[in-house]
């Protein structure tokens, strides 16, 4: 995946099961890597960080644009429902998580290009 000089080598997530378990338990994330989630489809759903121990950049994506960049910090605790949703603003196809501030500078609208695009 790649946006403005950021390339993100991405594992894919494009099952109901690989999205909802995501990063969840990782300790470790090497720099300029993370996931793409694939929804197959515009969606708005938000993400939370239940059971996820690193923080994220998360950076969603439709038609080949940005439409929006959130933080996100881990969530502790053992009830999902005390985490905080992170809503994209917008509907969205894709959805890349990488480690903290990977996307700091990437504005709304930004190209992105997807695998082979």
């Amino acid at each position: 995946m790649r946006v403005r000089d950021r390339t993100v080598t991405a594992e894919v997530a494009d099952s109901d099961d690989e999205r909802r378990r995501g990063l969840m338990y990782r300790t470790w994330l090497p720099p300029d890597h993370g996931m793409i989630f694939d929804f197959g489809g515009e969606t708005t759903s938000g993400f939370y960080m239940f059971r996820t121990l690193l923080p994220l950049s998360i950076m969603f994506v439709r038609d080949g644009r940005v439409v929006s960049v959130r933080e996100m910090t881990p969530c502790s605790g053992d009830d999902p429902s005390a985490c905080p949703v992170y809503y994209p603003g917008g509907a969205y196809t894709h959805a890349v998580e990488a480690p903290a501030h990977t996307f700091a500078g990437v504005a709304i609208g930004d190209p992105v290009a997807i695998g082979s695009d």
